[in-house]
């Protein structure tokens, strides 16, 4: 009896095979697997993220606790110094991206070698209402400059910062923005960002009597923390930091902006380094307290490592930054997002930068951190989880580097939340494309040594002289991502055992 066909094949037969699916799933460049990229990313995070859940591990708290009263004690040495001041903590330092300063020296520190985790810290040391004159934009630049008249609401203004002034407005800017108030500033409380170079010689540092030789000089940052002993005595190196600086004269009242005498941003931080020397060199260890093991200045910041009393211990960074907080926000920045209006579009910092354009210019950059917080709030999680990756990658090749890679990476977050559907960067299984993604942009932006600044219409971020070397690295770790990852996991894996792989407490990884 002949047997029923279905179609061209008997019915007890096999299934005809399914139609060849091309493959979608495969970065042309590299030929990796994004399936396996979006696992590896996903491993990552959860690395990454060493402190169980939403809320800081007690690690970061001591710390935290730690240098908040370093901070007050600085306070009772010097009056300038605001007993109160609104802090704001964010995760990853400054080599994370935390923030822009531009093409500045960041110090040898890296990631894995000589700390575990790192947070950027924004100090105010003083305060300005932009409804006045003080505060002077270039119209072409991220940078302000800050002259201070004889008396600001009451109080003598030159006189009290008289060792930190620095020269008249450079070459009688003629480009000048004022802010416009936008009302009070709402109390700004100290949170933690969640979700996810080198030093010359003539750069001042404390240290431990034996400090960690790849750290107080401008050797590889690839070696290891060591000799570490915490009960050492601090002392200052390099130089003598508290010298005040030449002081130009203090013009009348009546005079024209343009001779007002400026805040010097390097001044400002070098007397801010200056006292928190003093004050570590009084401090005396405490059992089951974090411990002060190496303090430096760079540029406009001032870089603290802390041993944590564990276990299991870690070695913490933290990036401390005098910044000036205005109320108001600049005319020609941008107040809308994709995410809409932000309730902190009242206020915004000035941080003191690195100007590649004005060498002699003691100019403040603008910095929106505020801003970028709440934003990254409203980031889908699978896109945050690629943009962490994409850093974690980047890390290495800019260690030791002036690159402003990695803050410009965080601005390729933004635009790519105003370019792409929120929902194709909601799915999880997109983290993969979405790095390799991040990496090409960052690519494109070396080659281009620009990018368009989020915040301010108009004006370009610096990629900064070393783009071209690292463009050819990002183009090396491009061929490979599969394998750049894994190495990123297994360092992130080390950190969240503590001591990094120097070692502190906890033995070499």
């Amino acid at each position: 009896m002949a047997s029923t066909v279905w179609g061209s094949a008997p019915w007890w037969g096999p299934p005809p095979p399914a139609p060849a699916r091309p493959l979608m799933d495969i970065d042309f460049c590299s030929g990796a697997q994004l399936q396996e990229l979006t696992q590896l990313i996903q491993e990552l995070g959860v690395q990454e993220s060493w402190s169980d859940g939403p809320k800081p591990g007690p690690d970061l708290l001591r710390a935290k606790d730690f240098v908040f009263s370093l901070l007050g004690l600085v306070h009772r040495r010097d009056p300038r110094f605001p007993p109160q001041a609104e802090l704001l903590l964010l995760r990853g330092g400054i080599r994370e991206g935390s923030l822009d300063l531009g093409p500045a020296p960041l110090g040898p520190y890296a990631r894995g070698p000589h700390y575990d985790a790192g947070f950027t810290l924004l100090v105010p040391v003083f305060s300005l209402d932009s409804t006045g004159q003080e505060l002077q934009m270039d119209r072409e630049s991220c940078y302000a400059w800050l002259c201070l008249p004889e008396q600001l609401r009451g109080t003598s203004v030159r006189e009290a910062w008289q060792d930190c002034l620095g020269p008249p407005v450079p070459g009688g800017l003629d480009s000048i923005h004022r802010t416009e108030s936008e009302g009070s500033p709402k109390d700004w409380q100290s949170s933690v960002d969640q979700p996810h170079g080198y030093i010359s010689e003539h750069e001042p540092q404390v240290s431990l009597e034996k400090p960690p030789s790849n750290i107080s000089g401008p050797e590889s940052p690839g070696q290891d923390v060591t000799d570490l002993g915490f009960p050492a005595p601090l002392k200052k190196l390099n130089g003598d930091v508290t010298k005040a600086a030449d002081v130009s004269p203090v013009p009348q009242p009546s005079e024209a902006w343009e001779t007002w005498p400026t805040l010097c941003p390097a001044q400002v931080a070098a007397w801010f380094f200056a006292s928190l020397a003093a004050v570590a060199e009084s401090l005396f260890p405490v059992p089951g307290a974090p411990r002060l093991v190496h303090a430096a200045r760079h540029e406009g910041f001032t870089t603290v490592l802390l041993a944590t009393p564990g276990p299991p211990r870690h070695l913490l960074l933290f990036d401390l930054i005098p910044v000036v907080s205005v109320t108001g926000w600049p005319e020609g920045a941008r107040s809308h997002s994709w995410a809409g209006p932000l309730a902190s579009e009242s206020s915004f910092y000035l941080v003191p930068g690195s100007s590649t354009e004005r060498p002699g210019a003691s100019g403040w950059q603008l910095c929106f951190a505020r801003q970028e917080l709440a934003l990254k709030a409203r980031i889908p999680a699978p896109l945050l989880q690629a943009h962490g990756a994409a850093q974690a990658l980047l890390r290495p090749l800019v260690a030791g580097t002036r690159a402003a890679a990695p803050y410009l990476l965080r601005t390729l977050l933004y635009w790519a939340c105003e370019r792409l559907p929120a929902l194709y960067l909601a799915r999880p299984e997109n983290a993969g494309a979405c790095c390799l993604g991040l990496l090409d942009e960052l690519g494109r932006v070396l080659e281009a040594r620009m990018l368009p600044h989020y915040f301010l219409s108009g004006r370009k971020l610096r990629a900064g002289d070393s783009a071209a070397a690292l463009l050819g690295a990002l183009a090396r770790l491009r061929g490979d991502p599969t394998g750049a990852l894994r190495a990123a996991v297994e360092e992130a894996k080390a950190a969240r055992k503590g001591g990094g792989l120097a070692g502190v407490g906890g033995g070499a990884h």
